[in-house]
């Protein structure tokens, strides 16, 4: 954050922009324990009675389909990070 008489701007090169290797690494890291974490879940909710379960896998199955999203731009993200044609700075 910067502070110009009184109004506030936030940072481009925020948390949340900023990626490095390690950074989707170990996101993608995350996301993928995440969804096995999930498949596991789904699996065990098979197992019990089918009405008890139909609202927890589907709240499970959109969480899966969320993060399959993000893993999607973070591979976007990694492939321009790793092109030596869009990534100036390395």
């Amino acid at each position: 954050m910067v502070a110009i008489d009184g109004r506030k701007f936030k940072a481009v090169n925020n948390r949340d922009r900023n990626f490095t290797s390690a950074k989707l690494k170990r996101r993608m890291d995350e996301i993928e324990a995440s969804i096995s974490r999930y498949l596991a879940a789904l699996d065990a909710a098979d197992r019990k009675i089918p009405s008890a379960s139909a609202p927890d896998t589907a709240s499970l199955e959109d969480k899966i389909a969320k993060l399959k999203t993000e893993m999607k731009e973070l591979q976007g993200i990694e492939t321009q990070l790793n092109d030596p044609l869009t990534n100036r700075f390395r």
